[in-house]
């Protein structure tokens, strides 16, 4: 009932909330968690430390999903109210405060890690959807990273030559800090140890390495593994604005170090077989979370082209938090045999490197991975013309969105021995030539597009005062 009641109503969760009838539910859910998955310690449980009592595994779900809505309530990215202009009260705004920090005590992330760690265990078919009960222990470790993680800093595009970039975190903070000492205990909340078990359970059932055969494995993969894949990357990336060094520590170990690299590996080689033959028609994602197959037309790809680039754009944003101002996380992407993950980095689908918007996703992550490392510079610079990441770069620092300005010409193929070129031309704007040996797609500068969300900016990924060195290291 509080499920259907809160589904399509945010003032709902909030009446929740400010009637102190949400609190109540904590313990109930974190011990739902403990258990889930196992029916017949769940049969015989008994209210532990917290006095709650297990809910019924088909009442799990809904009761995750009404206690995230309860975290988001009524604030949406404006401040107001869906549907309403209303802006929520000082006391309710508390309220969630305090509601959040009850969550993280209460162990609502360990308890999540138990969740998604059901991964683990065997299953008669590895191609079986991620269960929606782990789907929406998703939702809800988002709902509080969204209502803890500090808010992105909008600096001045000129004027201020050592404004920091990246937000000044104290980790030891009460409430901010609660939960991303959770996150750390936690290995942020299995997060990696998810994405890892679903590709095990794939080459287990296919008896073949997941990076081996990227068409083979596309088949093979849960219906929902995209949208599972996006909003893991997605929540890593959340985390990144404590700091890029929160997720650096939390996955500093030599073996999370080792899964970050596989589940990196297997997502870029994915997308770019899909995204090859994707034709954004007779395909599904299955992100609704019921796990239902997806539907194929030929020689279609599973997933449609959008949620593919949507995974792609955000591991390419994660990995560049991953390795900013890193030397070990640097050198781990030349780690295996090739492709390796820089080579991965340097062979794009072709619009991350021509299309503008694609551009402002690809060349800051390529920018991380690079700067200040040879070897990495070396291999990018064998496919990308690093001077476009310096002028990139350059047209940043000068706050200038080059609307109208002209565009540039980047070219690959075989008459072009430095990879991707790029030179001023008066072609119009978002021309793409083909030729035998060549593409030529006329640019328009770091134009800044509507669809591309602040958190891709180079500001928030890549610290200000290193922009004047990078321009230089690239040129």
């Amino acid at each position: 009932a509080l499920d259907a009641a809160t589904a399509g109503s945010p003032l709902a969760a909030e009446s929740l909330l400010v009637e102190n009838l949400a609190a109540p539910l904590i313990p109930h859910l974190v011990a739902g968690l403990g258990l889930v998955g196992d029916p017949a310690a769940a049969e015989t449980a008994t209210p532990g430390a917290g006095g709650g009592v297990p809910p019924p595994t088909a009442a799990l779900e809904p009761l995750l999903a009404v206690v995230a809505r309860v975290v988001r309530g009524a604030q949406f990215g404006d401040g107001t109210a869906r549907g309403s202009s209303r802006t929520p009260c000082a006391r309710s705004t508390r309220m969630r405060d305090d509601f959040v920090e009850l969550l993280v005590v209460a162990g609502v992330v360990d308890a999540l890690a138990s969740l998604f760690a059901l991964c683990d265990r065997p299953k008669e078919r590895g191609s079986a959807p991620i269960p929606p009960a782990i789907v929406c222990g998703l939702r809800l470790l988002e709902s509080l990273l969204d209502a803890r993680a500090p808010g992105f800093v909008a600096e001045p595009t000129s004027g201020v030559a050592n404004a920091p970039t990246l937000p000044p975190v104290h980790h030891d903070e009460s409430p901010a800090g609660s939960l991303l000492g959770a996150l750390k205990a936690t290995a942020l909340a299995g997060l990696p140890s998810l994405l890892t078990s679903v590709l095990l359970q794939t080459e287990n059932e296919t008896r073949v390495p997941v990076l081996q055969d990227g068409q083979n494995l596309a088949k093979h993969l849960p219906a929902n593994f995209v949208s599972v894949a996006t909003a893991i990357f997605r929540l890593l990336n959340l985390v990144t604005r404590f700091g890029s060094n929160a997720v650096q520590q939390a996955l500093s170990s030599s073996d999370l170090r080792v899964e970050t690299h596989h589940i990196v590996s297997v997502v870029l080689g994915l997308c770019g077989v899909e995204l090859s033959k994707a034709g954004g028609v007779g395909a599904t994602d299955g992100s609704n979370g019921s796990g239902g197959d997806e539907t194929k037309t030929g020689n279609a790809a599973r997933w449609e082209k959008k949620h593919l680039r949507e995974l792609l754009d955000e591991t390419l944003l994660f990995t560049g938090h991953f390795a900013l101002q890193c030397r070990e996380n640097q050198d781990m992407l030349s780690w295996g045999m090739k492709p390796t993950l820089v080579q991965r980095l340097a062979d794009l689908p072709f619009e991350y490197y021509a299309d503008v918007s694609k551009k402002r996703v690809s060349f800051p992550t390529l920018i991380a991975v690079a700067f200040e490392h040879g070897a990495n510079k070396a291999v990018i610079g064998r496919e990308l013309n690093l001077r476009a990441l310096s002028e990139f770069v350059i047209a940043e620092m000068e706050g200038s969105p080059m609307e109208g300005s002209p565009g540039g010409v980047v070219t690959k193929g075989h008459d072009t021995p430095g990879g991707f070129n790029t030179r001023g031309n008066t072609d119009t704007p978002g021309v793409i030539t083909q030729g035998n040996n060549f593409t030529r797609v006329v640019t328009q500068g770091n134009a800044p597009r509507a669809d591309v969300p602040k958190r891709f900016d180079l500001e928030q990924r890549f610290p200000r005062t290193l922009w004047g060195r990078a321009a230089e290291y690239f040129e």
